[in-house]
């Protein structure tokens, strides 16, 4: 089967019309995975697959676009009486600290109940099912991972939000698929570094690393989204697509 992709939110930053926020699901013959559940992205999840079904959860950083999902999951598990166990979680650093602050001081059942949690960083690995996970330092304004999904030599690398850099190239190389972060458009001198990439820089990041196919994902709201689509395309000139929520991905 190799491995199938499912956009579940690539907003950037907020919702807006028809986009929910960072998520992802990652499904190989036996194995169910979600990258990052950001405002919203579980409700698309819930359509294709229950929350129990899911084996794993990576959630790159701690800003609420990519992870605050998981305190609505946490509720939907803890009074569903089907849940059995707790899913494991993958997360950056300060993660697990700012969910379980926003749980009440009242709750009845603490979160580590729900979400088995393991701290992951640059050069971890893991193995989910027959999926194998690896991390790389991801370049943002709070402590971020990338993370490389493989399988029968497949390959897919969600960037997380990134402002690029070596370790993004090392990461992504060769993979087939690429889901990187465009959040802007036009001059990257207009912009604050070390937080997000303009579609030109997360094309040169592709064209650098050799991928298979680029999908530009977390592009902002008051973004043209033509003009990301055409500037990455004057960098790369392999496949370019922009990520649209419930948008399905098979590799090979």
């Amino acid at each position: 089967m190799g491995l199938e992709l499912t956009v579940l939110g690539c907003a950037g930053s907020h919702p807006g019309p028809g986009r929910l926020c960072s998520g992802y699901l990652v499904r190989s013959g036996r194995t169910t995975i979600l990258l990052d559940a950001g405002n919203g992205s579980t409700a698309n999840l819930q359509r294709l697959v229950p929350l129990q079904a899911l084996d794993a959860v990576v959630i790159s950083h701690r800003h609420v676009d990519h992870c605050i999902d998981l305190i609505g999951m946490y509720y939907a598990l803890r009074f569903d009486p089907s849940t059995v166990g707790r899913i494991p979680l993958y997360a950056a650093p300060e993660v697990h600290g700012t969910l379980t602050g926003l749980l009440s001081s009242d709750s009845q059942m603490p979160f580590d109940e729900v979400f088995r949690h393991t701290e992951v960083g640059a050069g971890d690995e893991v193995l989910v099912g027959d999926l194998a996970l690896r991390f790389a330092h991801s370049v943002h304004v709070a402590p971020t991972v990338s993370v490389r999904v493989e399988v029968d030599g497949t390959s897919l690398v969600y960037s997380g939000d990134s402002a690029g850099g070596p370790d993004l190239v090392r990461i992504a190389s060769g993979a087939d698929l690429f889901l990187c972060e465009a959040t802007w458009a036009g001059d990257a001198d207009l912009y604050p570094e070390g937080v997000h990439l303009t579609a030109r820089q997360a094309a040169e990041v592709a064209a650098e690393a050799d991928v298979g196919r680029l999908v530009l994902t977390h592009i902002a709201g008051g973004t043209d989204r033509e003009q990301v689509l055409r500037e990455a395309r004057e960098v790369f000139d392999g496949s370019v697509e922009l990520a649209e929520d419930l948008a399905l991905y098979r590799l090979p």
